[in-house]
């Protein structure tokens, strides 16, 4: 009988004596996977034919060199009364799942790859002025040092100087260019713990010329006591990066004097870290409350309404939120939330 109902079942399935790990019997689909029951003498050989072998919530998820498959495994204790207690797997294939899984990765890390190559298009006007600064002044301390050797004048302390500041300029261009590759550089996920201010502080370095052009002043009010958060730095940037850019677009009809964007961050009562771009531009109708994380959906003439939506979906890979609302005062915030170290 119990021959009978492991073959009607169709998923391969295979049950092992519990005091030897003897296979007992095998349906036909087990045997058509794996090949006939005899080939499995045991289950600690079928389970060493089995590679990356994780614990998932619905079983063992492995890979079998052997059929160039993945699978999932579930064990249950089977009581047997005509013989000795019998362990039972279950096999299904999840290969076509696991490919899904990895091209959805695939595609998700271009479309990240992408926002932040737009994003460094869209800022290509400043970074050309953040590089055109320092080479200027490169060529003009060492124009100065050139001519006063012309002159015979080597003992001129100002010599040094000048050669001095010529290198500081150089270092401080080359840390435009470095920051840029990082930001932009196609590269696997890894969440690592850094502090807050840090990430910030570099999306503030990168859009400060762009902020000083539209007269509007960043602040960071960012306690030094918050914990580190657990995060992919770049993808963290690249959201702290469209967040204050897009305030900055919200604040093109604000009064000058009232240009402002505040970056402030807390604990939450979730003990998760709660981070706010605060803006004082014209705020969020309720109309746009939500519409605005959907893909597509931008308000900007010129925009491609993908900024928020991949925001949000960085927002999730780090099982965090982001939302908006109004400021009481005026203007709008974007609130997104970070695991915590130790959380």
């Amino acid at each position: 009988m119990l021959q009978v109902l492991v073959e009607a079942l169709p998923l391969p399935c295979a049950l092992f004596r519990q005091s030897d790990g003897r296979v007992v019997l095998a349906n036909s689909a087990f045997a058509h996977e794996f090949g006939p029951p005899e080939s499995v003498p045991d289950r600690m050989h079928f389970e060493a034919g089995f590679d990356s072998l994780s614990e998932g919530e619905d079983g063992i998820e492995c890979y079998a060199p052997q059929t160039r498959r993945w699978y999932r495994l579930v064990w249950r204790d089977l009581p047997w009364a005509r013989a000795a207690r019998c362990d039972a797997v279950f096999v299904s294939s999840i290969s076509d799942e696991i490919e899904a899984l990895r091209q959805h990765k695939a595609q998700q890390e271009q479309l990240l790859f992408t926002s932040r190559m737009l994003s460094v298009g869209e800022m290509a006007t400043t970074l050309a002025h953040e590089l055109n600064q320092p080479l200027g002044a490169i060529i003009n301390y060492l124009s100065s040092c050139d001519g006063m050797i012309a002159r015979g004048d080597h003992a001129n302390p100002r010599l040094r100087q000048g050669i001095a500041l010529a290198r500081n300029q150089a270092e401080h261009a080359s840390a435009v260019i470095a920051r840029l590759r990082e930001f932009v550089r196609t590269r696997n996920p890894q969440r690592e713990l850094h502090p807050l201010d840090a990430l910030a502080q570099t999306v503030v370095e990168l859009l400060r010329l762009e902020a000083e052009q539209h007269q509007v002043r960043i602040l960071t009010q960012l306690p030094k006591s918050l914990p580190r958060v657990v995060a992919d730095r770049v993808m963290i940037e690249q959201v702290l990066l469209n967040l204050v850019k897009n305030a900055i677009d919200a604040m093109r009809e604000t009064a000058a004097a009232q240009r402002e964007i505040t970056i402030e961050a807390r604990r939450d009562l979730d003990g998760m870290i709660e981070v706010r771009v605060r803006d004082r531009g014209p705020g969020i109708g309720p109309d746009f409350a939500e519409r605005m994380f959907a893909p597509m959906f931008s308000t900007k003439s010129d925009g491609l309404g993908m900024g928020l939506a991949i925001c949000r979906s960085i927002m999730e890979f780090h099982e965090g939120r982001l939302f908006a609302e109004p400021n009481p005062d005026g203007g709008s915030s974007f609130i997104f939330t970070l695991p915590a170290e130790n959380a």
